[in-house]
């Protein structure tokens, strides 16, 4: 091929340059090329009819080796068998060797000498394996007559049982009759007998968290409260499926084998690998939810009843999947009143906040975060149906979830209450703590909610009258506080008291600082006052806290007189928002005193922007005519100090005014 080309490259670099006599060159070449191609072909004939033979020859020794193959597999195959026929020869084992039988010392011993005859037997272990089989046959012949006679005893007893039972049986009517007569003398004497019978065979049902519960609000509502309802409501049959469904499920699992065990195993892998390969539709979803989601059938209800007459019924739930107890409210009046543009006395935000950053609205279980974020469940969406989970709550069912260290000490007491309250255990998270927890928080949590109720219904009737309200002599405050606390006249006016949302609160200037430093939360109520005096217009936005009055109303100020002031470049305004954010504790001097403390740190508002106007009438730097306001206050100096504070505190027993 080779030389082909070379011809080929020469034929064309002749045909190029054209030399002399270059047409004899071509076909003397030409016709080399085409002797060496008539080679080539001759060749490849040669080669074809070479591969042909070598391909015959192969063919013919492959089948020789095959049929050597095939007998050297027949004969391995025929070993094999016989193999297996000598392994099965060798393992074979008859039926007695499957039986137990005494040692040989012991046989001896026991055994008679017509059983054993030791002359035979010692020597010849034939003959000793045959005697002990014997013996074996006369044990087990009078442990079957002693099994018929104990069996025959056993059913005797069974008779004498079953009669006592059917004597049993027939008292029932009768004890039934007689609790029956005796249902008028029980109504008369107040005395619930049966209705405590029937709480008793309920609360078997209850999980044991809300066991705990029961029992611990039961107990102090004998020992200590009268005015303490406890009672349980479900759906009883429910309940007792779920108990049954759980029991079968125990049982399963203590029956099942290893192998089963590594096949549920191998198949919940499987399942969860197919679970990430696939998107969940939205049944599955809706199904997840409901079942993460999913209440106990019973629950337990603590009516809590004060002096008035009026209560706040609290229904404790029990979520088995998340393993938390929620809580619903309900406020029950023994007078209406009337409404409020804020419903302060609603039963979803009552105990909001009943201890400090407790507004039920997160689960108080680590756990519940991985369980509800796979599902993509938000929980707030969801309270108006579960309940929600507080903190407090949680303790008084015996829950913690803080660190396993609290529960390592339970001990007996864990173990009786969860074999008490049936349900669930105590098997993943650190959740069941001593009765002690339990019965240290029942007694503050009913103080609290009792509170709770009473400050709000003073705060619902304090914002009935602010809504309504027009001056500052309409705002309902107790005469003796007023004298102790205000002087006779003031002339700043409240214009108007009305409810903001978060979003606003937190779009005025002079909450700023209020919101970044997180002081006011959307939890907070929101309110805006608008004082006027004349042309002067002081706007105050207040929150009020959940847990009012504990924790004191929040005053933001803003003035409009001559431009508007901020407490950020007018220190006198600065100097006021103190005196009724600081100084606050001047204003009342007991518990009932500090249930006014709004409508207080509102009065005290008016007359701070009466001492404000006046003293800058009086300062030396005002100036014109819509800066004049009469001197009605009793103050020596306007102004003192290098920030120029006004006189804001007021001194009732002198009934002058000066700066602090």
């Amino acid at each position: 091929m080779q030389h082909i080309r070379t011809l080929m490259k020469e034929i064309l670099k002749l045909k190029l340059d054209r030399p002399d006599q270059w047409l004899n060159e071509v076909e003397e070449r030409r016709i080399q090329v085409l002797m060496l191609m008539l080679s080539l072909r001759r060749l490849s004939r040669v080669q074809k009819v070479r591969m042909r033979d070598s391909r015959e020859k192969t063919a013919e020794a492959r089948q020789s080796v095959d049929g050597v193959t095939l007998q050297l597999q027949n004969l391995l195959y025929e070993v094999a068998h016989l193999k297996k026929e000598v392994r099965r020869c060798l393992d074979f084992q008859s039926a007695d060797q499957e039986i137990d039988l005494v040692p040989v010392e012991q046989f001896y011993v026991e055994a008679p000498e017509s059983i054993s005859r030791p002359a035979e037997t010692v020597e010849n272990p034939h003959e000793q394996r045959l005697a002990r089989l014997q013996w074996e046959l006369e044990q087990r012949r009078d442990q079957t007559q002693l099994f018929d006679k104990l069996t025959q005893e056993k059913e005797a007893v069974a008779e004498n049982i079953n009669e006592q039972e059917r004597k049993l049986a027939s008292l029932a009517p009768r004890i039934n009759s007689i609790l029956e007569a005796t249902r008028p003398l029980q109504d008369a004497l107040d005395l619930p007998i049966d209705a405590k019978r029937d709480q008793q065979r309920i609360v078997q049902l209850l999980p044991s968290p809300l066991y705990t519960l029961w029992v611990q609000a039961s107990a102090y509502g004998e020992a200590f409260d009268a005015n303490i309802k406890v009672e349980v409501f479900g759906d009883v049959d429910a309940a007792k499926k779920l108990i049954a469904k759980e029991e079968d499920s125990r049982t399963e699992n203590l029956s099942e084998s290893d192998n089963d065990q590594d096949q549920q195993e191998e198949n919940l892998s499987r399942k969860k690998r197919n679970r990430k390969a696939q998107k969940m539709d939205t049944e599955e979803i809706d199904d997840g939810v409901k079942q993460m989601l999913g209440l106990h059938p019973l629950c337990v209800k603590i009516n809590v009843s004060t002096k008035e007459g009026n209560s706040v019924c609290v229904s404790f739930f029990y979520m088995q999947t998340l393993r938390i107890v929620t809580a619903k409210c309900s406020v029950h009046l023994h007078e209406k009143t009337k409404s409020a543009i804020t419903d302060v006395i609603s039963g979803d935000t009552l105990l909001n906040c009943l201890l400090p950053d407790d507004d039920g609205q997160t689960s108080p279980n680590p756990a519940n975060f991985f369980q509800l974020n796979r599902l993509r469940i938000n929980l707030c969406d969801h309270l108006s149906a579960t309940g929600r989970p507080y903190k407090w709550a949680q303790t008084l069912a015996g829950l913690s979830f803080s660190s396993s260290k609290q529960s390592a000490g339970t001990g007996e007491e864990t173990q009786e209450m969860c074999a008490v309250g049936g349900g669930s255990s105590v098997g993943e998270v650190a959740e069941v703590v001593t009765w002690q927890d339990s019965a240290e928080q029942m007694p503050h949590t009913i103080q609290a909610i009792r509170r709770r109720l009473q400050a709000r219904l003073a705060l619902h009737a304090q914002l009935v009258n602010l809504e309504t309200a027009n001056s500052t002599s309409s705002i309902a405050i107790p005469a003796e506080l007023l004298r102790q606390h205000f002087p006779g006249k003031v002339c700043s006016e409240l214009k108007s008291w009305r409810p903001i949302t978060w979003a606003d609160y937190e779009a005025a200037p002079s909450t700023r600082s209020l919101c970044e430093a997180q002081i006011v939360s959307p939890q907070h109520l929101l309110f805006k006052a608008i004082f006027d005096r004349k042309h002067v217009r002081l706007e105050a936005m207040v929150a009020v806290s959940p847990d009012h009055p504990s924790t004191v109303p929040v005053v933001a100020l803003s003035l409009h007189w001559e431009g508007q002031h901020q407490t950020t470049n007018n220190p006198q305004l600065r100097h006021m928002e103190k005196e009724v954010n600081v100084h606050w504790d001047e204003l009342v001097s007991s518990r009932s005193d500090r249930l006014h403390l709004l409508p207080l740190i509102l009065y005290r508002l008016a007359v701070c922007l009466d001492v404000y106007t006046e003293a800058y009438s009086a300062h030396a730097d005002a100036r014109g005519p819509d800066a004049q306001f009469h001197k009605e206050k009793i103050f020596f100096r306007p102004a003192r100090g290098p920030d120029r504070a006004f006189p804001f505190k007021y001194h009732p027993k002198l009934g002058v005014f000066s700066q602090r």
